[in-house]
């Protein structure tokens, strides 16, 4: 038997995962949400199949963000004596159906806990101990 050599023993590193990057299309605020939210998981939990969904979501949240600052304005105008009402009532009905649109996409792409878990799974691991053990700080 012929004695293999040392490249063919190698091993072969695995490949490494990267982050998905935003498409140019979305706004600076959008590419920052979406940076946000890929770096807040593993690497490979994300592919190009989700980067749809992942864009109705950042641009869910910029116009929620968007449409809560203008309610806030809107609400401090109706304060000091002047405002509408009439418009505070209508972006609040679009920050309402920004936030159930959020919440849609959320568990779309699985990017809650409540997606990726059945409910038994989610109870073991909700009641699973967390914080440092008394044998880890043995010395």
């Amino acid at each position: 038997m012929a004695k293999k050599s040392s490249a063919s023993l190698s091993v072969v590193p695995p490949r490494v995962a990267t982050p998905l990057s935003p498409p140019t299309t979305l706004t600076a605020r959008q590419k920052e949400l979406w940076k946000e939210i890929v770096l807040s998981k593993p690497a490979a939990w994300f592919d190009r199949a989700n980067a749809p969904l992942l864009c109705g979501y950042v641009k869910s949240i910029a116009s929620h963000e968007f449409l809560t600052s203008q309610a806030d304005s809107l609400e401090a105008e109706l304060v000091d004596g002047g405002g509408d009402l009439k418009t505070l009532n209508r972006l609040h009905g679009m920050i309402e159906r920004q936030a159930r649109l959020i919440q849609t996409f959320a568990t779309k792409p699985r990017l809650t806990q409540q997606s990726r878990y059945t409910a038994a799974t989610a109870a073991v691991v909700a009641n699973k101990a967390s914080g440092a053990r008394p044998w880890d700080d043995v010395e």
